[in-house]
């Protein structure tokens, strides 16, 4: 103890309070006696950490220097202090004290003291070669016992990421890549190297970045972000970008990816207690099971989809174009075409199997990822688009040698591995076996998987939705368009008799321009399209066909697969690409009217718009596929009216119910969708569930969420509603209301009764009073793996919660109609075209 106190001069003298000297010359002459102190350390013994008291001493030195440089560094130049620091090169000291030490305290003292250098922009430090070994030997010889260590040592290497991104003259001190000769020589001693060189040599700084892109918290947050720092920085360093192009960097971040992919297992589903459990999900049939309960996907989901979006980021934040063609190249083959694709091709549909898992997967990367090249990557490979299989030769020859050398490389690997092709078997294949299956939770994850790329990548609806080419959607007459909509309509308040549709309407009307307007604003995805105009769709489309045959069972399905399923028809209606004629609407050409029009041009002109306004019959025979389908429901529903004489009375009740508990949870709400935004505070108008608890429906809309109570005191205001007596009941009530509780218990024993659904066979045409008809031809009529797994018939509380969705259904497949006819001009005048002078008179 003696000799350390003689060799540093004692601590009391040296201690923080009185090292603070007032002047600069002072303040500097105290610095470097402790520079000194520091050294004369190292130089004594090999091993401080033998002398635990020589360890807390460096420590105290490294802690003064730090205070020293920070108040420096806070105040007015000049700052003598830093600039001695980077002149003595005293941080080669502080490294080797703070390795030989193994003293997380000496590490974040050490750390503290390089960060104050990386941020005091003193020339001699960030840009100083020999400051750049100290910092990387740091961090990579460290040893780091807690995550605190290790996120303040990462910390160090995104610092002087940024400050290469903003200075890349100072690249040179960190980035010496070896000459063309010395690759040369190595390529020639080693061999052909498939997806680049690993030189941890050439740039230590980023292959220390890399190694903790995968791990989590502030530790992982500052390397993806210092990595992507550099990539940037590619665009304004020619050498820098042939390193990334040649060496390993897009092969480790695919392979990354891929080995988290690989550690996704099966789906798990946690039991979800009654507070949790989505409103709309309680008050119906399978609630317990498991297309009804969001999977637990657990952390190794979080780490995966994290790598995924800093995929997303480096795609994003490159500005080579060569960079970012490597790491997609990469991406397609490492990860789409050797692991991902193979993963939904090898995937078992038995139960337990993991076909469920895959495609819930790949809804969850779909679903996340917005960025265009990523998404055609995946997309137009996983759907075997033709232009995608090569990469054209005239576009090779502006390529620079190295992104050639890249490209020939990963074909010839990718020929090589001989894995089957998606020309074969694509991902629109898997849907509709998917859609056949009889598995639940295959069912209900290929209709996810099918909402997501309808929805957030609409631009290839026609890869998923067979159409006709060459029949695009023809204008109709605006009284062609209300007669639809009467139609649609009145199926509608066949259902339910409500006193505010207006204003109901209205926002679903909004909620339809809002997405039809963003649809307008993206380019479609199939390059060699003749127009950018909505083609029919193709009736005998098998994946069409098993849309309607789900459909054709909708008062037994599961509540969770009937709002997945109109999930998907309203993301066919509403993309811009895919006509509605034949499918939803009736084909323009098929109207029939009373009167025919005069000639063209033998009429006078408001004459003619008088005939724009005149309503054509629609003919039974020629009655839209959808629309069918949707009549049998609504035939089945007065049915079930003429049978039940308060079936009016269940029906609004549990719509009622609805409401209430979504106007609570939008009322208790801090944020909402920009769709969301645009209702008024008063609308209590129901929304669906969205697909999975964590996620918003991609529409907007809000889910329906069950108060944890089970008696929230918003049922109270479900004025006219046979359930609230049964929920709202306190234990002081109950003896006074005796007769109230006997007739809401009996109420429960009859919503939760076998409630037999069969489907009439027979649909009405147009002007035609919607007649039911029972004759079972449901039970033996469909084919879809639904009807062959759900049973026939389900609780009348699950049937009145399937007969709101279709309500709601068939309000907004009319607004969307509406919207459509507006912004795709889909309804005008006969005789002038989709653009004809017409429209420019009355414009």
């Amino acid at each position: 103890m003696d000799f350390w106190s003689r060799l540093i001069g004692g601590s009391r003298s040296l201690s923080t309070k009185n090292y603070r000297a007032a002047s600069p010359t002072e303040r500097l002459t105290a610095f470097k006696r402790t520079c000194n102190t520091l050294q004369q350390i190292w130089r004594s013994t090999n091993s401080p950490s033998g002398e635990q008291s020589a360890t807390t001493h460096a420590r105290n030195c490294i802690d003064r220097l730090n205070s020293v440089l920070s108040d420096e560094s806070r105040g007015p130049a000049p700052h003598p202090c830093l600039a001695y620091a980077a002149s003595s090169q005293i941080f080669v000291t502080v490294t080797k004290l703070a390795l030989s030490s193994y003293d997380d305290g000496m590490l974040r003292s050490a750390a503290v003291f390089f960060n104050t250098l990386i941020d005091s922009e003193v020339d001699g430090v960030v840009d100083n070669r020999l400051f750049a070994r100290a910092l990387v030997d740091l961090v990579r010889r460290a040893d780091k016992h807690s995550e605190d260590v290790e996120g303040r040592l990462v910390e160090l290497l995104f610092g002087v990421a940024n400050n290469i991104r903003l200075q890349p003259d100072i690249l040179p001190a960190w980035f010496a890549p070896r000459s063309e000769d010395q690759d040369r020589d190595q390529q020639t001693n080693s061999g052909a190297e498939f997806a680049g060189a690993t030189r941890k040599d050439d740039f230590p700084l980023f292959y220390l970045l890399v190694e903790y892109v995968h791990h989590g918290g502030r530790a992982g947050d500052f390397a993806r972000t210092g990595l992507l720092y550099l990539i940037e920085t590619a665009s304004r360093s020619k050498h820098l970008e042939r390193w990334l192009i040649e060496s390993d960097l897009a092969t480790l971040m695919a392979t990354g990816l891929g080995a988290l992919y690989s550690q996704l297992g099966s789906l798990s589903f946690d039991e979800t207690s009654d507070d949790k459990m989505p409103h709309i999900v309680a008050l119906s049939d399978h609630a317990r099971q498991e297309t009804a309960l969001p999977p637990s996907l657990g952390a190794t989901v979080d780490s995966f989809m994290s790598y995924l979006l800093f995929w997303q980021d480096t795609i994003d934040h490159c500005k080579s174009a060569e960079v970012n063609g490597t790491l997609l190249d990469h991406f397609q083959v490492l990860f789409l075409e050797q692991l991902l694709y193979p993963s939904l091709l090898e995937s078992s549909d038995v139960e337990g199997g993991s076909t469920a898992a895959v495609l819930t997967y790949l809804y969850r990367i779909l679903e996340s990822i917005d960025q265009d090249d990523l998404v055609h990557r995946i997309l137009h490979f996983l759907l075997a688009s033709p232009s995608d299989t090569e990469v054209p030769t005239s576009l090779k020859v502006n390529m620079s040698v190295s992104r050639r050398k890249s490209l020939d490389v990963l074909a010839a690997f990718s020929e090589e591995a001989a894995k089957p092709s998606p020309s074969l078997f694509n991902l629109r294949d898997l849907a509709l076996l998917g859609l056949q299956s009889a598995n639940r939770q295959t069912v209900l994850a290929t209709l996810r998987l099918m909402a997501v790329i309808l929805q957030r990548h609409h631009t290839f609806a026609r890869s998923l939705i067979r159409t006709v080419p060459g029949q695009y959607a023809k204008q109709r007459t605006v009284g062609a368009l209300n007669a639809e909509l009467e139609q649609l309509i009145g199926m509608a308040t066949s259902i339910v008799d409500d006193p505010t549709l207006n204003d109901s309407f209205e926002d679903y009307l909004k909620d339809a321009s809002c997405i039809l307007e963003s649809h307008l604003y993206v380019p479609p995805a199939e390059t060699n399209l003749e127009e950018d105009r909505p083609l029919e769709i193709r009736q005998e489309d098998p994946i069409v066909q098993e849309l309607l045959n789900c459909l054709d069972t909708f008062f037994t399905n599961s509540v969770i697969v009937n709002l997945a399923l109109t999930e998907v028809l309203m993301s066919i209606a509403s993309s811009h690409l895919i006509s509605l004629d034949g499918w939803l609407l009736v084909d323009p050409s098929k109207y029939v009217y009373d009167e025919q029009p005069p000639a063209e041009g033998s009429i006078e002109i408001l004459e003619q718009i008088q005939m724009t306004y005149h309503e054509p019959s629609l003919s039974r025979s020629d009655t839209p596929t959808l629309t069918s389908a949707l009549q049998k429901l609504v035939l089945q529903i007065q049915q079930w009216r003429k049978d039940m004489p308060d079936f009016d009375i269940l029906v609004a009740a549990r719509r009622d119910l609805l409401h209430q508990e979504d106007a609570t949870k939008d009322t208790n709400r801090p944020q909402q969708s920009s769709e969301a935004s645009l209702r008024p505070p008063s609308d209590r108008q129901p929304r669906k569930v969205p697909l999975d608890s964590d996620i918003e429906s991609p529409r907007g809309r809000s889910s329906l969420v069950q108060d944890p109570s089970g008696t929230s005191s918003s049922r109270l205001a479900a004025v006219g509603s046979p359930f609230r007596e049964h929920s709202t009941g306190s234990p002081d009530s109950r003896g006074s209301s005796s007769p109230r509780i006997t007739a809401a218990e009996e109420l429960r024993k009859r919503l939760a009764k076998p409630f037999q659904v069969d489907h009439p066979h027979k649909a009405p045409g147009a002007g035609e009073e919607l007649e039911p008809t029972a004759d079972g031809a449901g039970e033996n009529g469909s084919e879809s793996a639904i009807a062959d797994e759900e049973p026939r018939s389900a609780t009348l509380g699950h049937v009145l919660t399937n007969v709101v969705i279709l309500y709601e259904f068939l309000l907004e497949v009319s607004a969307t109609v509406q919207a459509r006819s507006t912004l795709f001009g889909e309804a005008g005048y006969p005789g002038v075209g989709w653009n004809g002078p017409l429209d420019e008179l009355l414009a």
